[in-house]
């Protein structure tokens, strides 16, 4: 019997945490800004740093985006989360599976899909772009966009590697996706660093529009 509820707790309990989020998304007064770009374009990838997933996630949804999770026990109960945001799923990471993963987004944005990739990731260090995102864009040769995301007053997660964090209810918050950027189909060591270094400055570029729109507000 302990093990039934156990069972039921493990496979409800992500359905529950994506429905708190999403509740707790509608507590905070957001801006989006730059999202309109989007539309002249049938497919585009989305690029952002590991720690504003929980921000994103409750918003963005709608926007017919597949995702990457890995493959442990946490990326199962994100997966299953996630879909219940609207997200379309594919498994893999930066480590072990990140061939299959990468092929698989290449392929839903193929296919017609966005896709979407935190660029630090899965374990850091934090700030320093992977070379997924570059090939991904280069692979399907759709633009990428540099999301910013700023919170007026948020709750960090100060043990995780990543410093997530959730915005607090009342507080204000600032999605800004920027300009989109393209690369040249090269892929020699010295220029994969120069696309994920444009990448990073990019992120930045992302982020100071948002602290700017942030103190507008």
């Amino acid at each position: 019997m302990a093990d039934f509820f156990k069972s039921r707790l493990v496979d409800r309990w992500p359905v529950c945490g994506a429905k708190i989020l999403w509740l707790l998304s509608r507590l905070v007064r957001t801006k989006v800004i730059g999202i309109d770009q989007i539309k002249h374009f049938p497919k585009v990838v989305f690029a952002h740093w590991h720690g504003d997933e929980l921000v994103l996630l409750p918003r963005c949804g709608n926007l017919g985006i597949t995702i990457l999770v890995s493959h442990s026990k946490d990326g199962a109960i994100m997966a299953k989360a996630a879909q219940i945001l609207g997200y379309r799923i594919t498994r893999g990471s930066s480590t072990r599976g990140a061939v299959g993963g990468l092929l698989a987004l290449i392929k839903a944005v193929r296919a017609g899909h966005n896709a979407v990739l935190a660029v630090d990731g899965p374990r850091g260090p934090r700030g320093k772009c992977k070379p997924g995102v570059v090939r991904l864009a280069q692979k399907t040769g759709v633009p990428l966009f540099p999301v910013g995301v700023v919170a007026s007053r948020k709750f960090v997660f100060k043990k995780s590697w990543n410093q997530a964090y959730l915005p607090l209810p009342f507080s204000r918050q600032v999605i800004f996706f920027d300009k989109p950027i393209y690369f040249q189909n090269t892929t020699d060591a010295d220029s994969m660093e120069r696309h994920s270094r444009r990448v990073e400055e990019a992120l930045h570029h992302a982020h100071h529009r948002a602290e700017a729109e942030m103190a507008k507000w």
